[in-house]
């Protein structure tokens, strides 16, 4: 037997009972609310800020009294944010099977633009700050940690009051194409140095063509700092 309630919240709870008479000991139902509700807090991360809506389950329920432990799960095997239907079932000769719709929103502290950027402007610690934000309606990626954005650059305009996503920033461009830099070679206590131009635009630890101005040879060099860039063989 199926059948659909429509309750508090909008929340729905679809029931699946085996047919069967009701004769004997009911179910109880705030048992089967408890169980619930131990379920989602025990699979939430602690320490956590959470918001939880939850169907609550109609307390005019008549189900068979469950012999064994009720076995509460998801299909996915995990509480998210967001909605997640959280299922209670009973094993035994007169099982049956209930769901009930739970809402979760998870707070984080977020970094936010306090002021608009424009694509390779440097940002800077004093252009953000820590607001909490309900994640399950942000894009994957967001930023939480200053090390993470302080001093890197924007990919692109970016107004303010915006969360910042890993997607809007890189790395810091140390070296820029037609740029004359140094060019340090060796190995190991062995160390030359020439001058060379930039093919490219380039990051820190990032690989770039640099043009040997003495041997007018193109090589491979590594950035490793602000007009400096390296080949060790």
């Amino acid at each position: 037997m199926a059948t659909a309630m429509k309750i508090k919240n909008l929340s729905v709870i679809l029931l699946l009972v085996c047919e069967t008479a009701l004769a004997g000991p009911m179910q109880s139902v705030p048992l089967i609310q408890d169980a619930v509700n131990q379920y989602v807090n025990s699979s939430l991360a602690p320490g956590g800020k959470y918001e939880i809506g939850g169907a609550q389950i109609d307390p005019r329920l008549q189900l068979p009294q469950c012999e064994q432990p009720l076995q509460v799960f998801t299909q996915s095997g995990e509480i998210k944010p967001g909605r997640n239907t959280v299922g209670v079932r009973c094993h035994g000769e007169k099982g049956w099977t209930i769901y009930s719709m739970v809402s979760v929103r998870s707070f984080k502290n977020v970094l936010v633009l306090n002021r608009s950027l424009q694509r390779s402007d440097v940002i800077r610690t004093e252009y953000l700050s820590a607001e909490s934000r309900d994640i399950g309606l942000l894009q994957q990626g967001y930023l939480t940690e200053l090390d993470d954005v302080v001093d890197k650059q924007s990919v692109r305009n970016i107004p303010a009051g915006s969360v910042l996503n890993k997607l809007h920033v890189t790395e810091l461009t140390l070296v820029k194409r037609g740029e004359r830099v140094n060019i340090q070679s060796g190995k190991a206590g062995v160390l030359i140095s020439a001058v060379g131009t930039a093919m490219a635009d380039g990051a820190k630890g990032q690989k770039i063509n640099v043009k040997n101005l003495s041997s007018q040879r193109v090589i491979q060099a590594t950035v490793v700092d602000s007009g400096q860039v390296s080949v060790y063989f």
